[in-house]
């Protein structure tokens, strides 16, 4: 169910308009705000999101190839239209290629495994004997001998790239990682490439439970982990990014999303919706004159990691750090079959960007650090993400199409975010 919007007039804006042309940029000031809001609001373009979305998700725009430039190419293009300057930051990454091959064999044991690989496992064609070192933490390797033997470890609360680690770091050559019941063992990552990782695979619940078994029962064990065709490759995205300017503060307010996409998927909820959503904003806010600089940002490699916003904050000076006063992030803002509109942060507690949206709208919070406004908040930045949820039943597959998002919600997002953004740009 959509919530119905509540939006309180803030600002006055004589006129904004929708042609490529740019009107002089008109000064807000606070004798006007019973007229700003509706104002800006109806210079708001639904239809123009919508063809944005439209345009962005012909094709998956994955992190590192011609698809993801080739948005970056439009992004770019349409903030020209709109009068903006606009930058380029590009940035290198490593491409995981997941292996061709994964193999677990037991000398003597005719019993067949079905291993699966953890994003950033290494190739290797190790033999050795096995040993249970229990959950593979660090204090387990303080009572066994494993140098040169294969570690069988059962999962915890520890992460994975911790397990791997610990047992590199005790002269394992190669560590098998037992699931527990609930959880399936594919599909996982240890966060990025090490170079001292050791193989690693990861085994059901079921098949974990059969090699313990068969290690209890037998005095000595030989395995042979086999992982072929892992690979890094490099790879270069991009952030889009524009700077609106103020002459009267130092303070700053970011507005960004994510335009990247998973692989075959066309992306258009996830997320060429807040792609076009903030450009729109970005159209009808380059004529405000507000009190605080604006900054719209437009993020590569997102699905990857959240790569573009990290690179972004990573070159921030601390001075632009201590004068952001608020980072507001779009992400999956339009599938019809999503929950309602939510607001997430990383501490799952408000901040002055949710307070201000909650302002116009009773809208839910909850917590979560899976997008760009995460990096924001881990240097001190109010930061939240506007987003429907739960997720649609599509999310991540080839069916995040076009045709599953709905005008209503791209407008209702465009609307509180743009209105959230000039109360928060102003003094």
């Amino acid at each position: 169910m959509v919530r119905k919007t509540i939006l309180t007039p803030i600002l006055l804006v004589l006129c904004i308009s929708i042609t490529a042309c740019s009107p002089p940029v008109q000064e807000v000031t606070s004798d006007s705000r019973d007229h700003v809001g509706s104002a800006i609001l109806d210079s708001l373009d639904v239809d123009r999101i919508y063809s944005n979305a439209e345009e962005l998700s012909k094709e998956p725009r994955v992190a590192g190839t011609a698809s993801e430039k080739n948005a970056a190419n439009f992004i770019t293009d349409q903030l020209e239209t709109y009068g903006y300057s606009v930058e380029s930051q590009p940035f290198d990454f490593d491409q995981y290629i997941f292996p061709n091959q994964v193999e677990l064999t037991i000398e003597g044991i005719e019993k067949s495994f079905s291993p699966a690989p953890f994003q950033y496992s290494v190739s290797g064609d190790v033999t050795a004997e096995l040993i249970n070192v229990d959950k593979g933490l660090a204090s387990d390797y303080e009572t066994n001998d494993v140098l040169g033997k294969i570690v069988v470890a059962s999962i915890s609360d520890v992460y994975f790239e911790e397990m791997v680690l610990n047992a590199a770091g005790a002269g394992a050559v190669g560590i098998i990682i037992v699931f527990k019941d609930g959880l399936q063992n594919d599909g996982w990552s240890l966060g990025k490439h090490h170079d001292d990782y050791i193989p690693t695979i990861a085994l059901s619940p079921n098949e974990g439970k059969s090699l313990l078994n068969l290690m209890d029962d037998n005095k000595s064990l030989t395995g042979t982990i086999t992982i072929e065709g892992a690979n890094i490759e490099k790879h270069e995205s991009q952030n889009i990014l524009v700077t609106k300017p103020s002459k009267t503060s130092d303070e700053i307010i970011i507005v960004g999303a994510h335009y990247d996409s998973v692989e075959s998927s066309p992306g258009a909820s996830d997320n060429a919706s807040g792609t076009a959503v903030l450009l729109e904003i970005a159209r009808v806010l380059e004529s405000v004159k507000t009190d605080k600089e604006l900054r719209f940002l437009f993020f590569g490699a997102e699905e990857l990691g959240l790569l573009g916003s990290e690179k972004y904050v990573d070159e921030m000076t601390q001075k632009e750090i201590k004068n952001t006063e608020a980072m507001l992030n779009m992400d999956m803002v339009g599938s019809a079959d999503a929950g309602p509109l939510t607001m997430f942060t990383v501490d799952g507690f408000s901040n002055t960007v949710t307070d201000t949206a909650k302002s116009n709208q009773k809208i839910p919070l909850e917590l979560t650090d899976l997008s760009d406004h995460a990096p924001f908040h881990k240097v001190g930045i109010d930061a939240a993400l506007f987003s429907y949820f739960p997720l649609e039943e599509w999310y991540h597959s080839p069916h995040d199409e076009i045709d599953k998002i709905s005008k209503e919600r791209l407008d209702e997002v465009a609307k509180l975010v743009a209105v959230s953004v000039l109360k928060l740009s102003m003094k």
